[in-house]
């Protein structure tokens, strides 16, 4: 998790070189750099550079402080992206499971109605079947009746 702590609750630390320098500014500026005190041997040039240096190094700072703030920013942003993107992701989880639920469901409803329906062809095949069966048979009755009339011998059969 990211700390939301702001750069400002932050104390700045200045090096104990930098203070040293600061000091033997000021001492320089009461002395007239007599040859028994610290600043005889500090340099010139480097006395020249110091503040152009602790300048960019606050510069610098400033800009890295800015851009640290910006990274948390963005981090913080991109975490409420994320809870937002595991929501839709949970929601389109459940979403295909009631979907693969629905799926199930209908899938066993059609199963059982193609059983249903083999059965009921195979029902079907076996009654036409049997009307092929009593249709052949009333014919012969038919022609055995026309026989017997033609004949003129009525006696009648009956048959279930």
């Amino acid at each position: 998790m990211v700390t939301t702590e702001s750069h400002q609750s932050q104390d700045l630390m200045v090096p104990a070189e930098i203070q040293d320098l600061s000091l033997n500014l000021e001492m320089e500026g009461e002395e007239q750099a007599s040859p028994s005190s610290p600043s005889a041997a500090f340099d010139p040039e480097k006395f020249s550079q110091g503040p152009v240096n602790a300048i960019t190094v606050l510069t610098l700072l400033d800009k890295l402080v800015n851009m640290l703030d910006a990274v948390q920013d963005n981090q913080s942003k991109m975490e409420v992206h994320q809870v937002q993107m595991e929501a839709v992701v949970r929601g389109i989880q459940a979403d295909m499971t009631r979907l693969s639920k629905s799926h199930s469901h209908t899938s066993n409803t059609v199963s059982k109605l193609l059983d249903k329906s083999r059965k009921l062809s195979v029902t079907m095949k076996e009654v036409r079947e049997r009307m092929e069966r009593q249709g052949a048979q009333v014919k012969k009755l038919e022609a055995n009746h026309a026989h017997l009339i033609s004949r003129n011998n009525f006696k009648v059969l009956i048959f279930q």
